[in-house]
């Protein structure tokens, strides 16, 4: 059969934190506030919390009061939470404005980004159908022996027409 000395032993020790932070929190509203702030914080009688502080024993009500007290952010352990929090809800707020700011920049930095391709495709198309007319109207001109003058062919003066479907001029399409 398994002992369960060590199992207490952890819950005394446990207790005896407990207790040490109870301890902690009276002894430092008396520091601040003397006997009777004390007793007028815990809301007890001044002789309990004299007698606990000389005994070092807390009695059922002024653990009650303690209990409350430190539940309702009393102390200086409480305080510097409470600033801790407070700080750290402030750092938050700013980054989050931060955040929404910068997010605010990179939709519109991709909306042009967005635009910008649009134009560029449109023109990659507009120009890309102007080869392709050109090369259709090579095979047909060959085809049929036309002299016209379009792409390809040689004009009057025997040399062969610019043909650079690169270069096609076209306006920007709206």
């Amino acid at each position: 059969m398994k002992s369960n000395g060590p199992v207490f032993e952890k819950s005394r020790s446990i207790e005896d934190m407990h207790h040490m932070r109870l301890m902690a929190l009276l002894q430092e509203l008396v520091r601040k506030k003397g006997y009777k702030g004390a007793a007028e914080v815990l809301e007890i009688d001044p002789k309990t919390v004299t007698s606990s502080m000389r005994s070092g024993q807390l009695t059922r009500r002024v653990r009650e009061a303690l209990e409350r007290a430190l539940q309702e952010g009393i102390g200086s352990a409480a305080d510097r939470q409470r600033r801790r929090n407070e700080k750290l809800e402030a750092e938050l707020k700013e980054l989050k404005e931060e955040l929404r700011g910068g997010l605010k920049r990179l939709r519109m930095s991709l909306d042009g980004v967005r635009k910008y391709y649009s134009v560029q495709r449109r023109l990659i198309d507009q120009r890309l159908l102007a080869l392709e007319a050109g090369r259709e109207g090579a095979k047909t001109g060959a085809s049929t022996g036309d002299e016209s003058g379009g792409p390809g062919s040689r004009g009057s003066s025997g040399q062969t027409a610019a043909c650079d479907p690169l270069d096609v001029r076209v306006g920007d399409g709206a």
